[in-house]
Formats: structure tokens, C-alpha cells, sequence
């Protein structure tokens, strides 16, 4: 699925792909960096993807400087749910949707993604898993961190947006076509764990590397936690297109809240959750808590109707809506919810940032992004205290600047 071009000025700087300008080596002077904490003052050296800081009255000759001040330097967001953004979809199962997507995110500073592919028939799904393997490491805007298999798995009273026609029994057989398909690109895979043969699924993916989640799913708390002993170990959008967290049902999301050994990911977008439950999701998890886009392919499109995975729906006021009201994901990229989770909980900007950077890319095994730090990739965001950028960089690469 992709919609045609519209006439906003941004939209075409999108669609001529993000600005990008190879330097090999540049310097970035001043500004606080965000860590744990803000470190005031600091200067640091982007040299061939990686951070390097410059040692008190260090100098290189011949190099771009960049200044930071007056901004915060922080790290890359990583974002482990996105479907689509700017007319282009995952699902398309094309490069070209795929530059899409990655540029549009990118400029928004998202600097790596999980490419989510939604339950579809399973020719098409595997078609997208195959395109994103070889898209993979060809980017020119967010970098393609893996795929994310929300489907086909989920359990049909749970199906939100997606169409129940494309929903199937969990079946060990089908999983590893698709995990076939995706080349070992596939790191999460979404599903309902209390469908005959999910816990037969959970444990094959947990010995394959892929990380089980629970999501559209009417799993109880009992099952919840029979599937955790068998490796599942994190929810997709809590809270969202699942049973609900009742007195004296608690399902998913009260397993996963009131458990060790789970992490949970949430639409932080000021749509999908009340700001007293993200508080909750701050007070409780914290470390084991990130947040996600969830973004579709309306992402960042004008006000108006369009057709998402075989329904119509309307995009007003930063929300995606089928007939009926129910919400068919996200319209905003990550950033816009770590600023609107700052906002609802209270949060400096160093605890926000992490709960898009550092937690993220714990979760996923990534042990060299999330962090300014010695060493790790050049995925750097120059922002403001109102969240808005100045700068992104991806891989030492400058996507979007304002400098």
C-alpha cells in the first residue's frame, strides 16, 4: 500500500529522501550530554560511525566542528514497532517503501527501527520479511535494526486493526517459513500464547533467538506466566488490543507489571493510553519499560480518509480511527511520545531519552547503540529542552540539520 504525494513542503523534502551529507570525521563542541545524567561542556568526535571524546586540549586539524550550544546531545532513538510512515508500509514488501519509511522516521529522529509487519496473508508477509533482509545495511535514513512479526498468531477478539480474516492458529510450521523468510532478521514476534500450540511457539522462538511477546491476546494472568517460564519475556503495546487489567482478572498486562523477567513497550502518543497509567508504567517498570511508535502508514500524512490493511479509516488530530473509533496505530513518530511521556509522568529529559535509547536497545541485544558513549555508534540527536531537533545522525551520517 502507498498513497500518492501530497503537496506540504515537508512532505516533499521527505520524499526526496533524507538530506545526507558524507563527512568521515566531524566534531561536536559544547552542549550537555545525555546520560544517566547531563554531563555540561563536553566534545566529542564522530570518526567513521563510532564516538570518540576528545581529551582535554585535543585538537583536530582540518575537521568540521559542529556546535551543540545551548542543546542537549543525546543518544538515537530506537524504535521497536513501526509499520510504515509517510504513505509507504512495510507490508509493501518494496525498497522503494522501505527508503520511504526509513527516511521519513530518520528525519524524526529515530536513527534505528524494528521493521513491523503486520498479519497479512502469509505469501505477502513473507515477501515483506524477505524484502527488509535484503534492504538491510543499504539505508540511507533510520538504520533497519530487524523485523518485528506482529502476526499471525493473535487471537481474533483481540485483533484491533488488523483484519481477522489474515489471523491463524498457532502452528510451529508456519513460524519457521516465516522465520526462514526473514533470514535471521525477525527479533520480536507478537502473539497469543493461550491459542492452541502458542506455548509450542513462545518455546521455538525463544530457542531461536527471537524474543516471544504477548500482545492481542486474552491471555489470563495464570497463562501469562506459563508462557514466561517457556521464554516469553516481553508485551507489545501493553495495554492495547489485549484483555484488560480488571480487579480480579489482571491477564498480560498485570503479569507483566507485578513479574520479574518481563519488559513492556507502550503508544506513548497521548491517544492510546491515560497519562495515570504510563505514571503507573514509570513507577513500576522503569528499567524493563520503553516506549514505541507504533506508526503506520499514514504517519505523518495530511488530515483526511485512507485505506490501511483492507479498512478505511481517518486520520484527525494525531489519531488514526476505523468506523466504529477504534485506533488502527499511531500517526506520530517516537519522539512525539517521549516528549508526551515526559510531560504526563514528570520526567527529566536524561529518563525520558532512555526509555527510547538505552532500554530499547538493551532489550534487543545491541551493544553498541543507545548511549553517547566511547566507542558506540554515531547515532546522535542534537535537540532543545522542548524536544525539538537540531540536529540527527545516523551511523555518523547527518539525516536531518538545523545547525
Amino acid at each position: 500500500m502507498r498513497f500518492g504525494r501530497h503537496n506540504s513542503k515537508e512532505g516533499e523534502l521527505v520524499r526526496r529522501e533524507a538530506v545526507i551529507r558524507n563527512m568521515d570525521e566531524f566534531i561536536i563542541c559544547g552542549g550537555t550530554i545525555v546520560t544517566g545524567t547531563l554531563e555540561p561542556n563536553n566534545r566529542l568526535a564522530v570518526s567513521k560511525g563510532k564516538i570518540r571524546f576528545l581529551k582535554t586540549g585535543e585538537e583536530l586539524s582540518g575537521v568540521k566542528t559542529i556546535s551543540a550550544e545551548g542543546l542537549y546531545i543525546a543518544p538515537g532513538l530506537i524504535d521497536l514497532h513501526v509499520h510504515g510512515g509517510y504513505g509507504a508500509d512495510v507490508l509493501d514488501g518494496t525498497r522503494e517503501s522501505l527508503e520511504q519509511i526509513t527516511a521519513y522516521h530518520g528525519r524524526c529522529g529515530t536513527t534505528g527501527l524494528v521493521a513491523a509487519v503486520a498479519a497479512a496473508p502469509l505469501e505477502q508477509m513473507a515477501d515483506a520479511l524477505a524484502a527488509v533482509a535484503r534492504y538491510a545495511g543499504q539505508e540511507k535514513g533510520a538504520r533497519v535494526l530487524g523485523t518485528h512479526l506482529e502476526g499471525p498468531f493473535l487471537n481474533p477478539r483481540f485483533n484491533g486493526a488488523m483484519e481477522q480474516k489474515t489471523l491463524k492458529q498457532p502452528d510451529l510450521k508456519i513460524a519457521e517459513e516465516l522465520l526462514a523468510a526473514g533470514c535471521g532478521t525477525v527479533k520480536v514476534t507478537t502473539l497469543a500464547p493461550e491459542l492452541p500450540g502458542g506455548l509450542e511457539v513462545v518455546e521455538m522462538l525463544a530457542a531461536s533467538g527471537v524474543i516471544p511477546a504477548v500482545g492481542h491476546s486474552g491471555a489470563t494472568f495464570e497463562e501469562t506466566l506459563k508462557a514466561g517460564q517457556l521464554g516469553l519475556r516481553h508485551v507489545t503495546h501493553i495495554f492495547n488490543a489485549m484483555a484488560g487489567l480488571h480487579h480480579r482478572k489482571p491477564g498480560p498486562a498485570g503479569a507483566a507489571i507485578f513479574s520479574d523477567g518481563f519488559s513492556v513497550d507502550v503508544i506513548a502518543d497521548g491517544v492510546h493510553i491515560h497519562p495515570c497509567l504510563l505514571k503507573m508504567l514509570w513507577q513500576l517498570k522503569r528499567e524493563d519499560l520503553l516506549l514505541i511508535s507504533d506508526a503506520v502508514a499514514v504517519a505523518g500524512l495530511p488530515e483526511g480518509r485512507y485505506r490501511l490493511w483492507g479498512r478505511d479509516l481517518e486520520v484527525s488530530r494525531n489519531k488514526a480511527t476505523m468506523a466504529g473509533g477504534r485506533l488502527a496505530g499511531s500517526t506520530v513518530p517516537l519522539l512525539a511520545a517521549v516528549k508526551n511521556m515526559a510531560r504526563s509522568c514528570g520526567l527529566t529529559l536524561p529518563q525520558a531519552m532512555r526509555l527510547a535509547s538505552t532500554n530499547p536497545a538493551r532489550i534487543l541485544g545491541l551493544t553498541s547503540k543507545g548511549q553517547i558513549a566511547e566507542g558506540f555508534d554515531a547515532d546522535v540527536l542534537l535537540l532543545d529542552h522542548d524536544y525539538n531537533l537540531h540536529l540527527v545522525i545516523a551511523g555518523g551520517q547527518i539525516l536531518f540539520s538545523r545547525v
